[in-house]
């Protein structure tokens, strides 16, 4: 569904064969065959009603991870990611993300 990073992480948005929107999330010194250093299930997906953005939302002890998307709207254009972890006490940070090419042993899975 998504793959996408910056110089600290590695992250991908994927579904499971049962449905289940799940986020996985490496360290950049971490290899992405190795174990996720986060891993976030039952994500749900909200969709702009004008088809721009997509949304991914996962919830995780007293934090909300949100991934939006932002497809390009011309053919081959830049496509765009941006994280939002909002806490508990409602405080909001933002990454932009860059989006990135799904790896060889990742694509028969996708």
């Amino acid at each position: 569904m998504a793959y996408f990073g910056d110089e600290y992480y590695t992250i991908k948005i994927d579904k499971l064969r049962t449905g289940e929107i799940r986020y996985l999330c490496w360290h950049k010194s971490n290899s992405i065959l190795a174990e996720p250093n986060l891993i976030l299930r039952n994500g749900k997906i909200k969709q702009a009603p004008n088809g721009e953005s997509t949304e991914y939302v996962f919830l995780s002890e007293e934090r909300i991870f949100t991934v939006e998307h932002i497809p390009s709207k011309l053919e081959g254009g830049a496509s765009y990611f941006f994280i939002e972890v909002t806490d508990e006490h409602h405080k909001k940070s933002t990454w932009k993300m860059q989006p990135m090419p799904i790896p060889k042993y990742f694509r028969h899975l996708v």
